[in-house]
C-alpha cells in the first residue's frame, strides 16, 4: 500500500472516531443536563420541584424551558463548559454518594447564589436588556444600566445579586423548609 493512501486512510479513520466521541460526549452533556436528571438526587428534589413550577421551568405561555445547566454552569466557552460540568458532576456524585445531604444547610447555602448561577447563562438570553437599540422595555433598560454600568467598570454585580429567587418561581426556601426546617418549636 502507497504510504499516502495509509495516511490518508488513517486520517479518515481518526476523523471518524474523533467525531463519534465528539457526538457521544455532546449527547451525554445533554441527557445530564435537565432537571429529570439532576432531580434524580434526592438531595435536588427540592430544586428540581420548584424549577418546574417557574417561568424558566416551562411554566411561561410559550413552553420554553431552560436546562439546569444554562443557569447553573458558564456559557462562555465549551471547554470552561465541559470543564466545569466535570467537575460538578465528579464533586455532586461523591457529595450524594459518601456525605449525608441530610446535614447540608441549603437554605444558608442559597447566600451563595453568586458562586452557582452564571450570567452568560442569563445572558445568553436577555442580551436585549442591555442593549438600547433591541431592548423592548425601557423601565427593563433603565433598571438595567447599573449593572451595564458595572461590567463596563470591571467590577459586575451578577443578575442573581438583585433576580434572588429567579429560576425556583420564588418558592425554593418554603420548599426547603419542609425537608430542612429552618425552625424547630419545642413544645412545653
Amino acid at each position: 500500500m502507497n504510504r499516502k493512501w495509509f495516511i490518508l486512510i488513517l486520517v479518515f479513520i481518526g476523523g471518524l472516531i474523533g467525531t463519534g466521541a465528539s457526538l457521544v460526549t455532546a449527547e451525554i452533556a445533554h441527557k445530564t443536563g435537565d432537571a429529570e436528571f439532576c432531580g434524580s438526587c434526592h438531595s435536588m428534589e427540592p430544586m428540581a420541584n420548584t424549577f418546574k413550577q417557574d417561568t424558566h421551568g416551562g411554566n411561561n405561555e410559550h413552553g420554553f424551558v431552560a436546562q439546569c445547566v444554562d443557569c447553573h454552569l458558564p456559557q462562555d466557552s465549551v471547554f470552561g463548559y465541559m470543564l466545569d460540568k466535570t467537575k460538578h458532576g465528579i464533586n455532586d456524585v461523591f457529595v450524594e454518594n459518601f456525605t449525608n445531604t441530610d446535614e447540608i444547610d441549603w437554605i444558608a447555602r442559597r447566600e451563595e447564589r453568586e458562586r452557582f448561577v452564571f450570567d452568560s447563562g442569563c445572558l445568553s438570553c436577555h442580551q436585549a436588556l442591555l442593549d438600547k437599540t433591541t431592548a423592548n422595555n425601557p423601565k427593563s433598560l433603565q433598571t438595567h444600566a447599573h449593572y451595564k454600568k458595572q461590567l463596563e467598570e470591571n467590577d459586575p454585580i451578577q443578575c442573581v445579586s438583585c433576580h434572588v429567587t429567579v429560576g425556583h418561581n420564588g418558592q425554593l426556601r418554603s420548599e426547603l423548609n419542609k425537608t430542612h426546617p429552618e425552625f424547630t418549636f419545642e413544645s412545653h
